[in-house]
């Protein structure tokens, strides 16, 4: 049995649909689905489901509603009374959000980027559309629902890294590209498109992508990218071999900028690391925009 809560709210039983009817009941087990394995106080339900317009009769109407969902997961203990409120009690993997939340984890701890990607697929399919949708218009579940599509989004950003580490750049490009322009002020998505590109050998399109996330962020933010983001450029213009794409059947590090230990953006076999000068080496000017303007 698990409770979906990654489109309109619903229960699924051995692979059977079990709707849920009406905006208040759908918004108890919601409120339930998003604490499982917690007691939520009945003062908390109420204020999920109703907030300042909750009835006088909204304890009792919250016990009908109760009594209704027990009867739709197959008994009483899925919901028990735990004062001051109720458990929703379902077990491993109870809800399909804590289940993309294990495939997440789990994409992201595995030594096969392949196999990694291969999770994080399985994790993004859990959605049918905006989490929370037949719900979202009440105040707190709304927060929650723009909770859940961060949740996406790191799903994506991480099957993005899995995908640079195995050798996918080329088919990356066009999801990256819109990925970066539903989210203009991402740095790690970003970078993940600036090593794609430079991969596929675009050089000059990767630089370019740099300078406009770099303009982007002054006009919008007032600063500059980050250290990593800047290590990045350095690795660009010096042709650094850590950012070759990685050999057939070769581990690598996933893109993670924003993320990444300091001094560090992770791509290829290894990290990129700021330039180092040996002794008697010159300390060397970067040369940034079509109009090569030192800094």
């Amino acid at each position: 049995m698990r409770v979906r809560l990654l489109g309109p709210v619903d229960v699924m039983v051995d692979g059977e649909e079990r709707p849920v009817a009406g905006l208040r009941r759908k918004a108890v087990l919601a409120t339930l689905a998003l604490h499982v394995g917690e007691v939520v106080s009945t003062d908390r339900l109420v204020d999920a489901v109703w907030g300042e317009t909750a009835p006088l009769t909204a304890l009792n109407t919250l016990q009908h509603h109760v009594s209704h969902l027990r009867a739709v997961l197959g008994g009483k203990a899925a919901i028990l009374v735990r004062p001051p409120g109720y458990l929703l009690d379902l077990g491993e993997d109870g809800t399909d959000v804590q289940l993309a939340e294990r495939l997440l984890r789990q994409g992201r701890q595995s030594a096969d980027p392949r196999q990694g990607a291969q999770e994080l697929r399985q994790a993004l399919a859990l959605w049918r559309g905006r989490p929370l949708a037949d719900v979202a218009g009440l105040a707190w579940l709304e927060g929650q629902a723009g909770r859940l599509d961060l949740l996406c989004q790191q799903i994506r950003r991480a099957l993005s890294e899995a995908g640079l580490a195995a050798g996918e750049h080329l088919h990356l490009v066009p999801e990256l590209e819109q990925m970066v322009a539903d989210h203009p002020l991402d740095e790690q998505v970003h970078a993940q498109l600036i090593v794609a590109l430079y991969r596929c050998g675009r050089q000059a399109d990767a630089l370019s992508a740099y300078q406009r996330l770099r303009a982007t962020l002054a006009e919008e933010l007032g600063i500059d990218t980050s250290q990593p983001l800047r290590d990045l450029e350095t690795a660009m213009l010096r042709q650094d071999p850590s950012l070759d794409a990685p050999r057939p059947g070769g581990m690598a590090a996933a893109v993670s900028a924003g993320h990444a230990d300091s001094g560090a953006v992770a791509a290829g076999g290894g990290g990129i690391r700021r330039p180092r000068r040996g002794a008697g080496q010159p300390r060397h000017h970067l040369v940034s925009g079509a109009h090569g303007r030192h800094r």
